[in-house]
């Protein structure tokens, strides 16, 4: 990789487009059954589905309302994660976001640098003025992750997710830009 920056690249990782050969790691990420309860899937995804999508993926926010970016080591190409941004709202300026931290990329800072250059990719180049995200309460490493990145927990929302054990409450994080 080249040694110049820009709005998505920091502190030695860079935010990308996905890649067709980024189809294991989207199969590792997707099939991560650990991570379900963090995000809206039900089921498994199949190979034939992640290697349709990607051959779909267009990248563009303003007619799919949602932009996925795979995080990466700069020095190595090593994949870390998965940034994203969905429900996006021109009218209101507003995005969901989330990021996927590959099992072996956990507890190592990475969480903080990907939110951090996401959420400055999109309120200072894609010019949103609200990001939001919604973390069940017993979350605490995305809690401390989103509250360091300067998102503030505005609301709980009781009993919002339902898990193998019942329901459990979440959190309305936000962060407006400045």
């Amino acid at each position: 990789m080249n040694n110049t920056t820009s709005l998505i690249e920091k502190e030695g990782i860079a935010l990308r487009a996905v890649e067709p050969d980024d189809i294991d790691f989207l199969y590792l990420a997707e099939n991560d059954s650990q991570a379900w309860s963090a995000s809206a899937t039900v089921a498994p995804m199949s190979r034939h589905i992640l290697q349709q999508y990607i051959e779909q993926y267009r990248a563009d926010l303003y007619a799919d309302r949602q932009l996925r970016l795979i995080a990466i080591e700069r020095k190595t190409g090593n994949k870390i994660g998965i940034a994203d941004l969905y429900d996006y709202d021109p009218r209101n300026s507003r995005c969901g976001v989330g990021i996927y931290i590959a099992p072996n990329m956990r507890c190592k800072g990475y969480g903080r640098l990907m939110l951090g250059l996401l959420s400055v990719y999109a309120q200072e180049f894609l010019g949103i003025h609200h990001l939001y995200a919604i973390i069940s309460t017993d979350n605490a490493p995305s809690r401390h992750v989103f509250a360091h990145c300067g998102y503030s927990e505005v609301a709980t929302l009781p009993q919002w997710i339902k898990t193998s054990q019942g329901y459990t409450s979440a959190v309305f994080t936000t962060k407006i830009a400045e």
